[in-house]
């Protein structure tokens, strides 16, 4: 089987729901009269009409200007019966007439090149094109590794344009950008995923193909599409453009009315383009790292094989961050780990940069994501933080269970004994211990129980509440040590991280109770960051 042939790059292509396709056409009619449309100025394509749902309330009358084009035979004969008059051709758009890095023509219809060359034909692309990724798997497609090829991502490839490439509706996209870009009077009428407007990889997909106008537009959820997941939806949006050289999607104020599951209006929202250096993530400088320490993939997990394994920290490290991606929906690649997090999207956790690591941690794992704002960008925030925010994030962070923190001893990586401190240890060891002497201690005091004693008069209520029950919880490890499996959560030192402690203390069935109090804390704590968490999304 061809590479090119095979139809199961479309597994993201689905078809519209008619409801949202007639919402489509009066959002249109906004932006360009519909007696134009019936006048014979205008010609229409779409390139990935399927069984031309989008197509459904256009006027008969605009039959006669209409091109309609897929990949699937069978679905060019089931729209033969329903628009007659219009062209309909079987095409694929993605790799038929390419050669090289230009057109050649020799299965587009005589009569659609005849309109093309025509200068004085306005035009209307009217597309839902598929949404299937290649290797990054999506709520509307299996996505399989080569379900992108294409000759369209090899020219993508070729002018560098990033992760854009592997998206199908993004490659229809870079087309018409090619197909049309010496032609004026172009409107774009997309459905389509936002990954194209907000993902901070998809920036050189921007600079060099988005020269768009922003008209008008809404947003509905995916779930609204048949084969869909009800579970994980993403919003979909509609857009109008005006192709234009002189305007780009970056500068535009792109304002969209979210509707219901019925098409009804709830309200606007801004989805314009976040700056790159607006980013969260942006927020910390990176500091260089030089030295090579042990790498986890887990808190007590070692990786030690693998490509591209971050190995290396900076001086003055205390732990890593692993803060991956910018958008909403990576929420969950968020942790804190005593040692380098193996994979890319990790950074260096000194003392200089703790409060913002820590604030960072917090704000990405407490946002409530939903589909509506899941492409919605964690950015530097737009005001000064109280210092009391500050310490409710450190407090929030330290007890939290995406704190992957440890402690572990004789830890071989490349042939070399590393010992791996717990740099988060929150309490005066001492006054936790319940007389364990199991563990050799030398009267050390870790720097998150040194932050903590010197802001302490920052320490809000509900931080303190929860300091205090996760207190509870270090004097009941210690006090039930001789009960629980250390071996298999390699507790071998005094400053035991606070995934040792929860995970080995559930693995006993033990302190259930604590940890139930622990978590309500949490919560309670989460309810006062969530209140400045608007400072950080855009």
């Amino acid at each position: 089987m061809n590479e090119h042939n095979s139809k199961q790059r479309y597994l993201g292509e689905f078809y519209t729901p008619l409801n949202f396709a007639n919402k489509a056409m009066h959002y249109i009619y906004d932006v360009i009269d519909e007696k134009e449309l019936k006048s014979g100025k205008y010609r229409i394509w779409d390139m990935a009409c399927g069984r031309g749902n989008l197509e459904y309330y256009l006027d008969k009358e605009c039959y006669k200007y209409l091109y309609m084009s897929t990949i699937d035979n069978d679905d060019i004969n089931y729209c033969q019966n329903s628009f007659e008059c219009s062209c309909l051709f079987q095409y694929d758009y993605l790799n038929d007439d390419i050669e090289d890095n230009s057109f050649n023509y020799k299965k587009l219809p005589q009569k659609l090149q005849n309109d093309l060359n025509n200068k004085n034909i306005k035009w209307l692309i009217l597309i839902n094109p598929p949404y299937a990724t290649s290797q990054v798997a999506g709520a509307n497609s299996k996505s399989k590794k080569s379900v992108s090829i294409s000759k369209i991502r090899n020219i993508m490839h070729r002018e560098k344009l990033g992760d854009a490439s592997r998206e199908l509706y993004t490659q229809f996209l870079f087309r018409i950008h090619k197909e049309f870009e010496n032609s004026d009077n172009v409107y774009l009428a997309l459905f389509s995923k936002t990954n194209y407007i907000k993902y901070n990889n998809n920036e050189k997909f921007r600079d060099k193909v988005c020269s768009y106008k922003f008209k008008k537009g809404f947003i509905f959820s995916s779930s609204n599409f048949d084969n869909t997941s009800k579970t994980t939806p993403f919003p979909v949006s509609f857009i109008i453009w005006k192709i234009d050289k002189k305007e780009n999607i970056k500068t535009q104020d792109i304002i969209l009315d979210v509707l219901d599951d019925n098409g009804n209006f709830i309200y606007k929202k801004n989805y314009s383009v976040v700056d790159s250096s607006r980013l969260l993530n942006k927020w910390i400088n990176r500091i260089r790292t030089s030295k090579t320490f042990v790498p986890l993939s887990s808190a007590i997990k070692v990786k030690s094989d693998g490509k591209d394994i971050r190995d290396k920290v900076c001086d003055g490290f205390i732990g890593s961050l692993m803060s991956c991606g910018s958008d909403l929906q990576k929420q969950n690649l968020t942790a804190i780990f005593s040692a380098p997090q193996a994979s890319a999207g990790s950074l260096s956790i000194t003392e200089e940069n703790f409060e913002k690591s820590m604030v960072i941690h917090a704000v990405r794992r407490c946002t409530k994501v939903d589909w509506l704002n899941g492409s919605d960008q964690f950015s530097i925030p737009k005001k000064e933080l109280k210092k009391t925010f500050i310490v409710d994030c450190v407090v929030w962070t330290l007890f939290s269970t995406s704190n992957q923190s440890s402690a572990m001893d004789n830890i071989i990586y490349k042939d070399k004994h590393y010992r791996i401190i717990n740099h988060f240890y929150p309490f005066d060891y001492k006054e936790v211990c319940a007389n364990c002497n199991i563990f050799e201690y030398n009267n050390e005091k870790r720097f998150a129980f040194i932050y903590l004693k010197e802001n302490k008069k920052y320490i809000s209520n509900d931080a303190s509440e929860l300091i205090s029950a996760s207190k509870e919880l270090y004097k009941y490890f210690y006090s039930n040590i001789d009960k629980i499996n250390t071996d298999k959560f390699k507790i071998t030192l005094w400053d035991s991280g606070f995934w040792q402690i929860r995970k080995s203390l559930k693995d006993a069935k033990l302190a259930s109770d604590i940890l139930k109090n622990i978590k309500n804390k949490r919560e309670a704590l989460k309810k006062n960051i969530l209140k400045d968490i608007d400072n950080f999304i855009s």
